[in-house]
């Protein structure tokens, strides 16, 4: 174990149930009865032959397969029982096992808010710099390209992404705007390089994907397809549902969860089946919608309910749940960006999550804040005590002090005092001291001091990166785009 993965332990949880648990066998069953009845559209062959070859019915003029209980049972049997989301270095290794929980990053925005409010289009730079700022968070425990690098030809802008993401953190990367399986060549021998080779890729993969489906039922060709050259190397997937209740999914959150569920189980099957022991994450970031304007809202109650829903869906199936979170409408970091993402933080995490996707956005994910992460990262802190609990023991109940110490009250100064008074939270970024202090201190805002925070965290030296992996990565890059890959 790391000491970082260390710092995110929390322990065998008692997750808040949202579900009954007669009514995640419900919601079990009723996808089994969507698969098997109306089946699922999927639009790659191969996925279609897999199904087939297990005893789904399968109609190619419409690419439908009909999925029976039997092939969704035999690829859960393949389910890996846990991994670990590789660190560039060893250090930040992310072992998902129930007991440890994570902050990440979202992707793929396509403007920067910049400390002024300026909102402008963004570039490469703007993935490195907000990498950097993650990197130096100790509560977020992996990056991503937060935003597009939009100065990258189109072709190869995963891979600058990739690249920016690598140099600039120590840590996992989750690759999020990957289009089809001719990217994930050069991308996986990117990986490859910095983990030493396939074998070593496999064992501790260093970057982790997202895939989406579309709602509703549909498992699209270019997702499928990289689905199935992702597994074969060893790349943890990260099966993502997004539908919208009232639009792509039923208005009823019981029914949007069967839609949600029912996606992930196809997926599930088809990659299970084709490649077995698949490293698979029950992710996910269903959404409402506002039917006076029809803009999506990702944290109504609905969507979060249905998130937590989620979770448990995870766990009855052991799967690790990397949910999504965070999707603020607020424009800048407010009130409303603030318990938004808070409440979802404390259900999403209190209902058994692994792992969070989603620091660092505003405006429904369209605008990447800095001060947003270092924000984050200050809540995270605060949520992950909570779900530590109590400890009730000899030592902390204090019986043998609290009879010594008698009516005095005067337990500042007591040896048990000095050895625990680390379990307590600390801020770092809230503000702790008098009115007549702050004043004094030019009553800075909260934003203020998240963006000195992450100012100065690029104002450091950067974390080693070799040169020798910086111009193998750069001659894959121009490999890629040259057409030689």
């Amino acid at each position: 174990m790391t000491a970082h993965a260390d710092g995110r332990l929390v322990g065998p949880r008692r997750p808040l149930r949202m579900l009954a648990a007669q009514d995640v066998e419900r919601i079990h069953e009723a996808s089994l009865d969507v698969l098997a009845g109306i089946g699922v559209m999927f639009h790659s062959q191969r996925a279609l032959d897999v199904l087939e070859a297990h005893g789904a019915i399968v109609d190619r003029r419409a690419t439908v397969a009909r999925i029976p209980q039997a092939a969704v049972e035999e690829a859960l049997r393949t389910l890996p029982s846990g991994f670990t989301l590789g660190g560039r270095i060893t250090e930040f290794d992310l072992p998902l096992d129930g007991e440890h929980v994570y902050l990440t990053s979202d992707g793929c925005a396509t403007f920067v808010r910049d400390a002024d409010g300026t909102v402008r289009p963004s570039a490469k730079q703007d993935v490195y710099d907000a990498a950097r700022v993650v990197d130096g968070l100790p509560n977020l425990s992996a990056t991503s390209a937060l935003v597009s690098a939009q100065d990258a030809p189109e072709e190869s802008r995963v891979l600058h992404e990739f690249d920016a993401c690598m140099r600039a953190s120590r840590k996992h990367s989750i690759v999020v705007s990957i289009k089809d399986a001719t990217e994930a060549k050069p991308l996986v021998r990117m990986a490859e390089a910095v983990a030493g080779g396939s074998a070593e890729l496999k064992a501790r993969p260093t970057f982790s994907v997202i895939l989406c489906t579309v709602s509703p039922l549909h498992q699209e060709r270019f997702g499928m397809e990289l689905a199935f050259e992702l597994a074969e190397a060893g790349i943890p997937l990260m099966l993502y549902p997004m539908p919208i209740l009232g639009a792509t999914a039923p208005v009823t959150p019981a029914g949007t969860a069967v839609v949600n569920n029912t996606e992930i189980l196809a997926a599930i099957t088809a990659v299970q089946l084709a490649c077995p022991g698949a490293k698979i994450v029950h992710a996910g970031g269903p959404t409402a919608l506002f039917m006076r304007t029809g803009a999506y809202f990702a944290n109504v109650p609905e969507a979060l309910m249905l998130r937590a829903a989620q979770a448990q869906m995870a766990r009855f199936y052991g799967l690790p749940a990397g949910l999504g979170w965070g999707g603020t409408k607020a424009k800048q970091p407010e009130a409303q960006s603030a318990y938004e993402n808070t409440l979802g933080m404390v259900l999403e995490l209190s209902a058994g999550a692994d792992f969070l996707f989603g620091a660092g956005l505003l405006d429904s994910a369209q605008q990447l804040s800095l001060e947003e992460l270092v924000i984050a990262d200050e809540v995270f802190g605060m949520v992950t005590r909570l779900l530590r609990g109590v400890t009730v023991d000899k030592e902390h109940l204090a019986v043998d002090l609290i009879k010594k110490m008698g009516f005095k009250g005067d337990y500042l100064f007591d040896q048990h005092t000095r050895a625990h008074v680390r379990e307590l939270w600390q801020a770092r970024l809230g503000e702790t001291g008098t009115y007549d202090g702050w004043k004094a201190a030019g009553s800075p805002r909260l934003e203020d001091k998240a963006r000195a925070v992450a100012d100065g965290i690029l104002a450091t030296p950067a974390p080693r990166f070799p040169e020798e992996l910086g111009r193998e990565f750069t001659e894959i890059i121009a490999a890629a785009e040259s057409g030689r890959f």
